[in-house]
């Protein structure tokens, strides 16, 4: 078999200042294929997880996917990875942008950070990928977006910058990594731990070199066919308009928006935030990622009010709801203020929604008598930006909005209100749906939406689940806790190849109900990129080990059953029974036979979540028995038995392809009807209150 050259993992010693670089093998791509697998195996063969997060002991990986520039569509994501100083277990965040497309250029598909700078440095790539580490005095302290600005001035404007704000300097547990000023690797405090290294930031000069491809043909061709289920998409139609925004008046609809702290679903104010309304008076232009179809992404301004000439872009639904409905705010200007605000300090919008959404509870219910000296309530955007400020200077009451709403509930005896799973701030918003809401708690991370992000169940994908989880009416099924299990370890693993790929899965989750993007398709990709003679099982197979390598990680840090727990809203006066009872996953619930028991099966783990020598043995992983928690059980079915139950390759006869394709664009002109009657209403009520004025 030909060897292709590949790209190289560079590893940093901070602590050294030592710089050395691996080629990655043939043998570490087919067992882990890149982005979120490799960047697993580099954390698992640390000693992270024996050791507290904001140690020097904690590894930081930055991985992007094989398909990262080569054209594939969406290929341009980034994983980032450590163990996470906010749920003390794996953690990793996952994000876009051009700076991927720098390393693969210079010949990088990971940078690995070990130790910690004497002083605050950051790292420069040069077109050549030599590393060199840099002193950043003079930058530390500074915001995202003037971080950016003064490297790119120093290092050439088409270079491209991943830094720290004054959050992740000030070892914030939510700190963020920001790249090109407008795309944030949010989740799981990755930069805090970058803060922790003392690294401010770190920038790539750009190199037009191609990454390594074996088969450039064969390539095109899946990339032509991929690109054409994309377009047809229903998600792709719906993207174009909105982005992942069409979510809010689905959610308000569905009651299940999480407003004022989670307290309710639903408030006559929800329909400000309507996505046509932010389309029609604030979009100025349409982004796009590299080599994407779907240009979710907005450029945005203000153009009257407080906040006139306020310009940014990229915004997504989860960034909305938390600095929105979560903190009891339902004016676009105001989201987009302090959307803009949290990514110059550089923190998670999410975690922070949940942090300011408990404050102002506890101050609503008594709990906290005042924020030093100031009462805070909910929908006061001046409060939430005094909050924004303590917290980025780490100031008074910012210390304690620093830790986390985990670890704020304990602080403050208000756990009744920290709404968390696994330490993370989940704020889930309905429990009915069963399979959403058991991915929330087997989510390896921490509570989190998109690890499960069961797309073949919703958004036009119904269709699909019938070829691959044999579901006669999977909508229906939604509710029911029978085969839940197998449906979420199928998304999951999806998800793991997504990710490990370098794809972005909003611009690919279309491509399951046009009859493509499988794996198959994924073991061509592979094999088209380095020639190696992979299966679709075998990348089946990757995404398994993938797995099993972050629930050991996780076991290891001393996760057990016990933290499978979904939260639930205290009785108040002001709460509604019903609401209680929809947006609840009980332990009932959870344990039904299709639910979690189902799912830790498919998993080949103990019934406690513990991982299984047999199914360690099938996977390849026998030399980390003896460094795993591990249980040795004779009931584990094999993946191949696995398989044979859910489809990994379900195959599409032609008739199948035309209704996927019919159902799709007209359920599209219809969406575009909705929008164009929602938007010519909303312009005609505009105009009468200003002929009123």
């Amino acid at each position: 078999m030909k060897k292709v050259k590949d790209n190289n993992i560079v590893y940093i010693d901070l602590s050294l200042k030592k710089v050395h670089k691996e080629e990655i093998s043939p043998k570490l791509r087919k067992e882990f294929m890149g982005g979120t697998g490799i960047n697993t195996k580099i954390l698992y063969d640390s000693e992270a997880m024996y050791h507290d997060a904001l140690s020097e002991k904690n590894v930081l990986v930055f991985g992007v996917g094989p398909a990262v520039a080569t054209g594939l569509i969406a290929g341009n994501r980034c994983t980032i990875t450590a163990k996470s100083p906010i749920t003390d277990i794996y953690g990793d965040s996952n994000i876009g942008g051009d700076f991927t497309l720098r390393m693969r250029a210079v010949g990088i598909d990971h940078l690995v950070f070990n130790g910690k700078a004497e002083t605050p440095v950051y790292i420069h790539i040069d077109k050549a990928g030599e590393v060199h580490i840099l002193d950043a005095t003079d930058l530390w302290g500074s915001g995202t977006h003037k971080t950016t600005d003064t490297l790119m001035e120093r290092h050439g404007s088409d270079s491209e910058v991943a830094c720290i704000g004054p959050a992740g300097e000030k070892l914030v547990r939510y700190a963020c990594v920001m790249m090109s000023k407008t795309h944030a690797a949010g989740r799981a405090g990755m930069g805090c731990v970058m803060g922790s290294k003392n690294i401010k930031a770190i920038v790539i000069e750009r190199n037009k070199s191609n990454p390594p491809i074996y088969d450039q043909e064969k390539v095109n061709e899946i990339k032509k066919i991929w690109l054409d289920g994309c377009k047809n998409s229903l998600t792709t139609r719906l993207g174009k308009v909105y982005g992942s925004l069409f979510l809010i008046e689905s959610n308000v609809k569905g009651k299940h928006l999480p407003i004022r702290n989670f307290k309710t679903g639903d408030d006559e104010n929800a329909e400000n935030i309507f996505p046509h309304k932010f389309v029609l008076d604030h979009v100025t232009k349409k982004r796009g990622c590299y080599a994407c179809p779907v240009a979710c992404s907005k450029s945005y301004e203000v153009k009257e009010g407080k906040y006139k000439g306020l310009k940014g872009e990229r915004i997504e639904f989860g960034t909305a709801a938390s600095l929105g409905p979560v903190v009891g705010v339902f004016d676009w200007p105001s989201i987009l203020h302090l959307k803009l605000l949290t990514d110059d300090i550089g923190v998670d919008s999410m975690e922070f929604g949940g942090v300011i959404g408990l404050i102002l509870e506890c101050q609503e219910r008594g709990i906290i008598k005042d924020v030093d000296g100031r009462v805070v309530k909910f929908g006061d955007v001046d409060d939430i930006e005094y909050l924004t400020h303590k917290l980025g200077n780490r100031d008074g009451m910012g210390d304690i909005l620093a830790e986390g709403v985990y670890r704020i509930g304990k602080l403050l005896n208000a756990e009744d209100y920290a709404f968390c799973i696994k330490k993370a701030s989940s704020n889930p918003p309905t429990a009915s749906r069963k399979v959403r809401a058991l991915g929330y708690i087997t989510s390896t991370r921490g509570g989190d939406h998109l690890r499960s992000f069961c797309f073949t169940m919703q958004n036009g994908g119904y269709a699909t689940a019938k070829h691959v989880f044999k579901l006669k009416n999977a909508e229906k099924h939604l509710n029911n806790p029978d085969k839940q299990g197998r449906i979420l370890w199928w998304h999951e693993n999806y998800k793991n190849i997504v990710d490990s790929l370098g794809v972005c899965l909003f611009a690919i989750q279309g491509l399951p109900s046009m009859g493509v993007g499988y794996y198959s398709d994924f073991a061509k990709v592979m094999n088209a990129f380095f020639n190696l003679d992979t299966t679709a099982e075998e990348v089946m197979d990757t995404a398994e080990r993938i797995y099993q390598l972050q629930n050991s990680f996780n076991v290891n840090c001393g996760m057990s059953i016990d933290d499978y727990q979904w939260p639930t809203r205290k009785k108040d006066a002001d709460i509604d029974d019903e609401f209680i009872k929809a947006s609840t996953l009980t332990t009932t619930d959870r344990d039904a036979p299709g639910m979690l028991p189902e799912y830790f099966a498919f998993r080949g783990l103990s019934s406690d979540g513990i991982p299984t020598v047999k199914r360690f043995v099938e996977l390849g992983l026998s030399d980390y028995i003896d460094k795993a928690k591990i249980v040795d059980i004779k009931e584990v079915k094999r993946m191949s038995e696995l398989i044979e139950e859910v489809a990994i390759d379900p195959k599409f006869s032609s008739i199948d392809k035309k209704k996927a394709h019919i159902s799709a664009a007209l359920v599209g002109k219809l969406f575009n009807y909705k929008h164009k009657v929602q938007s010519k209403k909303y312009l005609k009520e505009k105009q009468s209150l200003e002929k009123g004025k």
